[in-house]
């Protein structure tokens, strides 16, 4: 839960930055997470796209036909979905790699292994 509220934050951060609405510090941390992954970098390009096509819209009145609005909230749900399954299966990876590298014995012995004390 705190990773996804985490996750929640970093959105909105980038958000108000692509928007203009942060200054200061919050601006430059948020220049620092969009310099470091390209996710965010992506994120923060369609936020700006996204505003680009809302202010050009202005006051013009736009009705999404209920289709449209059905096939983007399953995309949504879907890639949800697959991040946390990628996660999940990205992380039970890693556990049984390093349990099969523990039970052929390629883990390096630690300093405190090479004198008795054990793990």
């Amino acid at each position: 839960m705190a990773a996804e509220r985490e996750r929640w934050e970093i959105l909105e951060k980038i958000g108000a930055y692509a928007a203009g609405e942060l200054e200061g510090e919050e601006a430059r941390e948020a220049e620092r997470l969009i310099f470091e992954r390209a996710d965010y970098r992506r994120l923060a390009e369609s936020y700006a796209q996204m505003l680009v096509m809302l202010n050009t819209l202005g006051n013009e009145p736009v009705e999404a036909p209920e289709a449209v609005i059905s096939v983007a909230v399953r995309r949504a749900y879907v890639s949800a979905f697959m991040r946390g399954a990628e996660v999940f299966l990205s992380s039970l990876g890693r556990s049984y790699l390093d349990a099969f590298v523990y039970y052929l014995g390629l883990r390096p012995k630690t300093t405190r292994e090479s004198y008795g004390g054990g793990i």
